[in-house]
């Protein structure tokens, strides 16, 4: 009688496993096979990406494809599952969520993801209708996730853009609103190598002043024509920040130089006014380290107004030693020059920076 039961358990076992689509049973989908590999070097740092979908892929290379090499570090690993199945709608924008280096990204049942900073692992699992539209998937998931495993490790974010002239980089610092990416973009047009419109990336551990960028997409205000008529041409879109705007694959953009780093020689702190000349005047370092250490404090204490966290470059996560160390290096970049740039139209203010960067 008892082998009886032990042979009814084993069979009613048996034919669980066998309702599964695999054998034995895998309710976790740890063993799916993800045969298809990619590596990148998003902001120059190794990634590989192992997938179950060539769509994944090919978004990969939409993100990170042209990145060159820029530095030697240990690897990180997404691993990426698209689902046969799902609801035929996109998810709304994840809810983000962490404790010590565990940060959750969850959409829904269904498109979820998991980051192991500390490990440098993240995985997640989307539905087609997901990967089938790159640009969220792209956003919400694939490269916050790279950032979110990069970031407290490897670098500290800087909110400015970057420009460079005659091999010297110019940071341009300045609020929401104070003209980085125009004023980038601006310089840009007149000759100018553009390098980020909104964010820089620094190396912790680099004693230099070197700055590494994403020049490959620019993003503007919807009012970006009032300064840009050309703009005019193209259309106003939603951003996937939720923003209707402008963004632009500087691919496209004819003889637009670009650069994937550059060591910044001039800090300025953008002034803008609605009237007067463009002129420079000395900023106080300390005031400039305040404001900078100040973003890093707010890039870390991660208290958006909702429980949507967007995939903005401030919302990483790590731990205090890792703040302190970020904002040393960030430090780094005050042993430039220091400016602050007042002026109220672009092209006046394009003279005045070129006439210091020239030394004139």
């Amino acid at each position: 009688m008892e082998d009886r039961c032990v042979m009814t358990t084993k069979s009613a076992l048996q034919s669980s496993f066998a309702e599964t689509n695999g054998y034995p049973r895998d309710p976790l989908k740890y063993y799916v096979e993800f045969p298809f590999r990619a590596f990148h070097h998003p902001l120059g740092f190794p990634l590989e990406i192992s997938t179950n979908s060539e769509e994944v892929i090919i978004a990969a290379e939409e993100s990170w494809g042209p990145f060159p090499k820029l530095q030697s570090a240990k690897k990180i690993h997404l691993r990426i599952g698209v689902s046969e199945t799902g609801s035929d709608e996109l998810p709304k924008a994840p809810i983000f969520r962490a404790q010590r280096g565990l940060i959750t990204i969850i959409a829904d049942s269904e498109n979820f993801g998991v980051c192991d900073v500390s490990r440098g692992f993240g995985f997640c699992w989307v539905t087609p209708v997901t990967i089938a539209d790159s640009a969220f998937f792209r956003y919400h998931f694939l490269d916050v996730m790279t950032g979110l495993l990069l970031s407290p490790v490897h670098f500290a974010i800087i909110h400015a853009a970057c420009v460079v002239l005659d091999g010297h980089g110019v940071l341009l610092c300045g609020n929401s609103g104070a003209g980085k990416s125009t004023l980038a973009f601006a310089c840009a047009q007149r000759g100018w190598t553009f390098v980020s419109d909104d964010a820089g990336y620094v190396t912790r551990g680099n004693t230099g002043r070197m700055l590494i960028g994403n020049p490959l997409y620019l993003r503007l205000r919807a009012d970006a024509p009032d300064f840009f008529p050309e703009l005019l041409k193209r259309p106003v879109i939603l951003r996937q920040n939720g923003e209707m705007g402008f963004e632009i694959s500087t691919s496209d953009l004819p003889g637009f130089a670009t650069a994937f780093k550059c060591d910044i020689d001039h800090v300025v702190f953008l002034n803008r006014s609605e009237a007067g000349g463009a002129r420079l005047t000395p900023f106080s370092k300390q005031e400039a380290q305040r404001r900078l250490d100040d973003v890093i404090d707010l890039t870390f204490a991660c208290t958006p107004s909702s429980d949507t966290m967007t995939a903005e470059p401030e919302m990483v996560l790590a731990d205090e030693e890792a703040r302190e160390e970020q904002k040393t290096c960030i430090r780094e970049l005050l042993t430039a020059d220091v400016h602050e740039l007042h002026y109220s139209d672009l092209d006046s203010a394009i003279d005045c920076l070129e006439s210091e960067v020239r030394g004139r």
